[in-house]
């Protein structure tokens, strides 16, 4: 099929150039051979009278035309496919859909746990892929190639939809038996601490870490780092070392676990969990359907107050910007 001279297949292709930026691995992911892309980077070329990648030493390079058009094709093969794959109505019952949602393991134990428990019982035959949260996934989001986003909203999208999912604060857990730790920890106590640390990826510069250097002027000293949430507590035990996590995580092990929260007796900063998604599936009527559910296991979470600094705020007036439509299947 052809649209003012462009054969509309070779949108999938210009896409896959655009977005790997190179023939070889353009040709893996659409499945050709390599003479095959070559052919239709070569038309692309012919059509719109630009080269729109370059060679720059061993690597290629979008030309500002190429650059230009990028994000133009995306929202083209996104929209398409938001309006392809998803049916005018969804039925949880007897939907078979696979969901992707990219979230932290602390997202992940205080939320979607709960959330699969609530499909497996009014959507049986659905799947969730959850996802870690990595630097890519910000990319993947704006690309489509995840459903849904769970992240602090520090880390937000600007150009995708979003909502505040609910709120948490950060408390320190030690070991049940360590007698140096009080009951409540004064600045000074925690920066003589040793530390186990959340570090998600290596090179990554953890906000909490930003904050405590531009606000209290030094860094913690820091024994271990982990790459999740859910090691901190474990950690701990058997030794006189201190963790930073969230309250709600830090109830949840405490329940199970030989350690004892500590509250700190200095401004720490707040959490703010956010879900966010492409604004060309807001009308999606399945992801409609699993914000719902995610959102109202989120009030729930906040019906059970965990008490945060500062006045707290009824579940209701939680704001979501922009707001999406709520068509009920």
């Amino acid at each position: 099929m052809h649209f003012r001279g462009l054969d509309l297949n070779l949108l999938v292709a210009l896409d896959a150039l655009l977005d790997e930026r190179s023939v070889t691995a353009a040709g893996r992911k659409l499945h050709l051979s390599q003479s095959a892309t070559s052919s239709a980077l070569g038309r692309l070329r012919r059509h719109f009278g630009d080269k729109l990648l370059i060679s720059v030493g061993r690597h290629m390079e979008l030309t500002p035309y190429g650059l230009k058009l990028s994000g133009a094709v995306r929202a083209i093969l996104l929209q398409i496919d938001a309006s392809l794959k998803a049916p005018a109505a969804f039925d949880p019952l007897s939907s078979t859909r696979r969901f992707t949602i990219a979230a932290s393991d602390y997202a992940v134990n205080v939320l979607l746990l709960e959330v699969q428990r609530r499909c497996a019982r009014q959507a049986p035959d659905i799947s969730l892929e959850i996802q870690p949260v990595h630097e890519g996934a910000l990319t993947a989001l704006h690309r489509g190639e995840i459903d849904l986003l769970i992240l602090p909203d520090r880390y937000r999208l600007e150009s995708c939809p979003a909502e505040i999912l609910f709120r948490d604060r950060l408390v320190c857990v030690t070991a049940a038996d360590n007698r140096t730790a009080p009951e409540s920890l004064t600045l000074a106590q925690f920066k003589a601490a040793d530390h186990v640390v959340f570090q998600p990826e290596a090179g990554h510069v953890i906000a909490f870490d930003t904050w405590l250097r531009q606000h209290y002027h030094f860094e913690p000293r820091v024994k271990l780092s982990l790459p999740s949430y859910s090691l901190l507590p474990l950690a701990v035990i058997g030794t006189e070392r201190l963790a930073t996590l969230p309250a709600r995580l830090a109830k949840l092990y405490a329940a199970t676990l030989p350690i004892r929260i500590i509250e700190p007796a200095f401004p720490m900063p707040p959490m703010v969990e956010i879900l966010q998604w492409h604004a060309a599936h807001a009308d999606d009527f399945g992801l409609q359907w699993l914000r719902r559910m995610i959102d109202g296991i989120a009030d729930e979470l906040l019906l059970e107050r965990v008490p945060l600094a500062g006045p707290a705020r009824p579940a209701r007036q939680r704001r979501r910007t922009p707001a999406p439509s709520r068509h009920r299947a």
